[in-house]
């Protein structure tokens, strides 16, 4: 099967990935990219997609190589061999030609976390005396309150937060929905921005024009504020949700009810928490014990 001939079957996946498996449009556009990546070498290559030989395979992922970093070839991969195993399913192909191929010497990154003096400096570093900095710390404050994702936070409406329960309904990845718990600083903070912004639209946080917040508006906010509070990590505001998990975890929270907490669908994407914890610990004990080096 030629490379061309492959570029159907991807619209028909993407089809499938929209109905069936209620992806979003950047999910979507993410796996057409890297199939499609693939497709082009195959294409420019002169490959036979039906017979893949493991060599061809490695050449493709050391051209991938010199553009991108090993995380990304890892995301590729995956994308790929989910596209393999559609065409399985739909008695295109009989092997997935991807299975079981790895990225040689990829080490998984431990993400940046703060620490919780770091974290309560944040969220004192709004000014709460101006519609803005009330605004950032009900943002600042709903995140690190739930470990929710910032484009969760960012499709948040009015509705779904319920004070009165302290829970918010969050819809996640793939239009599956969760109810995380508000703490009682986050429900303050969140009643005092609503008692402040105009009753419509629908979207709960806004900008200056009266329309939702996005993730980019969301960073920027991050980082004026990390600024201010004098902290000098780098960090995303997915770094939020990377803390509020680690620091339930070092306080004692099991893994399962992170799992929960997060709406991760596997365990395993969990588990990343564990090592951020040892990790943690380890650093703790070589800058206190006497005899640590």
């Amino acid at each position: 099967m030629k490379a061309t001939e492959s570029l159907i079957f991807l619209k028909e996946f993407e089809t499938y990935l929209e109905a069936e498996r209620n992806y979003s449009p950047n999910t979507i556009r993410a796996y057409r990219k890297d199939i499609g990546g693939f497709l082009d070498y195959a294409r420019e290559k002169k490959l036979d997609i039906a017979s893949l030989e493991r060599r061809q395979i490695r050449a493709f992922i050391t051209r991938a190589r010199e553009g991108l970093s090993a995380v990304s070839i890892g995301r590729m991969l995956s994308s790929i061999r989910s596209f393999f195993r559609f065409l399985i399913t739909e008695s295109v192909m009989e092997e997935n030609p991807f299975f079981g191929v790895s990225v040689p010497g990829r080490i998984k990154k431990i993400p940046t976390v703060l620490e919780e003096n770091e974290m309560n400096a944040l969220l004192d570093a709004p000014d709460v005396n101006s519609p803005r900095g009330i605004r950032d710390r009900a943002i600042l404050e709903l995140l690190y309150s739930t470990g929710m994702r910032v484009g969760e936070l960012t499709a948040l409406k009015i509705s779904d937060i319920d004070v009165w329960s302290s829970t918010v309904k969050v819809t996640g990845k793939g239009s599956r929905q969760r109810f995380c718990y508000i703490n009682d600083s986050a429900v303050e903070a969140v009643e005092r921005y609503l008692e402040r912004r105009p009753p419509k639209p629908e979207a709960l946080f806004l900008n200056k024009n009266g329309t939702g917040l996005s993730a980019v508006s969301i960073r920027s906010i991050l980082n004026k504020h990390m600024n201010k509070a004098a902290i000098s990590k780098h960090v995303s505001p997915h770094s939020i949700r990377h803390s509020f998990a680690t620091i339930m975890l070092s306080r004692g929270c099991d893994l399962r009810s992170i799992q929960e907490f997060l709406g991760h669908k596997d365990i395993s994407t969990t588990q990343i928490y564990t090592h951020i914890s040892a990790k943690r610990l380890k650093d703790v004990y070589d800058r206190t014990h006497p005899r640590a080096k």
